[in-house]
């Protein structure tokens, strides 16, 4: 067969008009002009309409990318990122703060969590009572001056990083009491300093009000009938807005809904609330003897109630089946109330923008120098459903006020239902901006039985759940093994976490895909909330990879390949070697914004901001402190004093910075 870049592949799905979701009045004026780079502030009207309710999803229309612009695209000007380009580096609360139970503090579900099932975290010193948890991080909570000198070196302009709720309603719940919140007030100084600080320094806030660490009262309730739930998060976000919203003027409501509904609610126990369906929770064995209880599945938190018309469930329960998914869908209508309370009562006059960060990988359509064109074709049109599944589940309501056709035919009676309210509340609600945290790539296909044949979809009386991607499959490796390790191939060379690959197309392929599918519908351009990676390190490494090489080498494509060597592996003890000098890291940058300044300059993006993943070496969840995504190096077993070194990479991205973006 012809090889074909994967590139291309993927934009030619990214472009079929299924894919579309638009504005037929503003069709003319997206489709050959770059949208300005200025923050156009929506009205603080209830529900901006972006886009009739009865638009359809369009089937046939070309892209307006030809495949020769893509393939040649590497030889033509780039061209820089303009002035007004957002750009820092992120964290999150839970993985920098520490001071967990400091100045009145309450406790947030991953403090529960990691207390109660330490030996869910990974640690090379269990001796070390805080190296399985968030208790110190990075002390961020007194060492803020140290974090902000490491912007400077990385020439930051924006700084994303996450409010802590029980900091703020030790309770969990944010009430007005004669007119005055009953706020912690040492949590409200905190942020008003990191605020303040910023501003001082000339970096822009960039404040996300969820992180993953909910307050464990509240998140008791996530479930728990939506009013409750939504409701809080609502109030605790209308304490936010009106309190810090005259310094900040980008709020993000959620980070990563899949992640927290998806790996806390059924894949655990990766993730807090530590739920999962794969196995019952431990200390609800009729006998434990014998067996680790400081490990394994949670069910002290759980959900009592999916809505008010489910049945009540018991307490101290094994999880239950759709945990994830009405964790999912009360998540997504909580950001819809909080965008609604900023909108009508705050936007006019502080003229910020709000919206929503998703997760995702872009699809790739699966081919092999065995592939035919007809298998290629069918393997687009897989991947651009493997996209609506793992990105539109979560993009589609904050944009379009529902979930993907595909996703509700396919999950039928299992897919939660959003009311006429509920829907008019999500049109438009990350219409100011939408939050995109990228770091790898899937393929996707159709499953094909033993015999060569396909997998057929499942009928409308087969759909629910556990069918519903039974002829799909998606993956960045051909398969797995022990340990949820990759077989390879790999689609692209093995970072230092199971899950993480370098492969820098799919930055490109995601904001192409995103920019169609809404297009007209964002108005101040889409923000690369989260990217960055692990370095290969002593846990997570596949050195000489062969079989990744030669695969790329048959479809045409060995710069993919991306091979490294034994010394590139970083080792903790080595502060000489690629530790500090991580040459690994600079070019997963490299690669990553050079495909963002190309979507940018050559498809016409409308791309506004990027934050690199992280700022520092933090609490990498179950993780720990043994993978390091971070720019800033920290000795967490060694050094009470958590002193900040930079790495190779953060002065790095500063050059970058002043090479790549026009200088005012």
């Amino acid at each position: 067969m012809k090889t074909l870049s994967i590139f291309t592949t993927l934009l030619a799905v990214s472009a079929a008009k299924k894919c579309v979701v638009r504005n037929p009045t503003d069709s003319a004026k997206t489709n050959d002009v770059k949208a300005p780079v200025t923050d156009d502030i929506p009205s603080d009207n209830e529900t901006p309409v972006n886009v009739d309710e009865n638009t359809p999803l369009d089937k046939e229309e070309d892209s307006g990318i030809e495949n020769s612009d893509i393939e040649n695209s590497e030889d033509k000007p780039k061209g820089k990122l303009p002035a007004d380009f957002k750009w820092g580096a992120a964290t999150a609360a839970y993985q920098v703060e520490g001071a967990w139970n400091t100045e009145g503090r309450g406790e947030s579900v991953w403090d529960h969590f990691t207390h109660l099932y330490p030996m869910n975290v990974e640690s090379s010193d269990r001796s070390n009572e805080d190296s399985t948890n968030g208790n110190v991080a990075c002390d961020s909570y007194h060492k803020f001056d140290q974090d902000i000198a490491m912007m400077k070196i990385m020439k930051a302009n924006h700084y994303r990083f996450s409010i802590s709720w029980p900091r703020l309603f030790p309770e969990g719940q944010a009430k007005k009491v004669k007119g005055k919140w009953n706020v912690n007030k040492e949590g409200v100084e905190y942020y008003d300093m990191v605020i303040d600080t910023l501003l001082e320094n000339n970096i822009t806030p960039m404040a996300t009000l969820y992180h993953w660490d909910f307050h464990t009262l509240s998140m008791k309730s996530m479930v728990v009938g939506r009013l409750p739930f939504t409701r809080r998060f609502a109030k605790y976000a209308e304490f936010c807005f009106e309190h810090f919203g005259d310094r900040v003027k980008n709020w993000i409501t959620t980070n990563e809904p899949w992640v927290n509904c998806v790996s806390g609610y059924r894949l655990g126990p990766g993730k807090a609330p530590y739920r999962c369906t794969g196995e019952a929770p431990r200390k609800l064995a009729n006998d434990t003897a014998g067996l680790d209880l400081l490990g394994g599945c949670s069910y002290e938190i759980g959900p009592s109630q999916y809505t008010k018309n489910h049945e009540a469930l018991t307490a101290n329960r094994p999880p239950q089946r759709l945990e994830d998914v009405w964790c999912s869908h009360n998540i997504l209508i909580a950001h819809a109330k909080a965008v609604n309370v900023y909108r009508k009562k705050f936007q006019k006059k502080q003229k910020g923008l709000i919206g929503i960060t998703i997760d995702g990988e872009a699809q790739i359509p699966w081919q092999d120098d065995k592939t035919t064109p007809e298998e290629l074709e069918n393997n687009k049109k897989y991947a651009n459903l493997a996209a609506e599944f793992r990105i539109g589940w979560y993009s589609d309501p904050p944009m379009i006020g529902d979930y993907p056709e595909s996703v509700k035919q396919r999950m039928s009676k299992d897919m939660p239902v959003f009311t006429d309210e509920e829907k008019a509340l999500l049109k438009g609600s990350s219409s100011d901006f939408l939050g995109w945290n990228t770091y790898t790539a899937h393929w996707a296909e159709q499953v094909k039985n033993e015999d060569g044949t396909y997998v057929q979809p499942p009928t409308d009386e087969e759909a629910n759940f556990e069918n519903s991607k039974r002829d799909m499959w998606d993956d960045n490796c051909r398969g797995r093994g022990e340990g949820w390790t990759c077989i390879p191939p790999t689609l692209g060379s093995q970072a230092g976490s199971s899950w993480n690959t370098k492969f820098a197309p799919t930055i490109r392929v995601g904001l192409n895909w995103f920019s169609k599918r809404y297009e007209g519908l964002i108005k101040n351009g889409i923000v690369i909330t989260e990217n960055g990676c692990a370095q290969p390190n002593y846990k997570v490494a596949r050195a000489n990879d062969e079989v990744t090489k030669k695969y790329f080498e048959s479809i045409g494509q060995p710069k993919y390949a991306d091979t490294y060597k034994e010394e590139d592996i970083e080792r903790e003890d080595n502060l000489e070697g690629t530790l500090m000098h991580d040459t690994y890291r600079i070019d997963w940058y490299d690669q990553y914004l050079k495909n963002l300044r190309l979507a940018y300059a050559v498809d016409n993006i409308d791309v506004r901001g990027y934050m690199a993943w992280s700022l520092l070496d933090n609490f990498e969840w179950e993780n720990g402190y043994e993978t390091r995504f971070g720019m800033t190096y920290i000795d967490f077993y060694n050094d009470k004093e958590m002193k900040r070194v930079p790495k190779d990479s953060l002065e790095h991205l500063g050059q970058w910075y002043l090479e790549n973006v026009e200088q005012n």
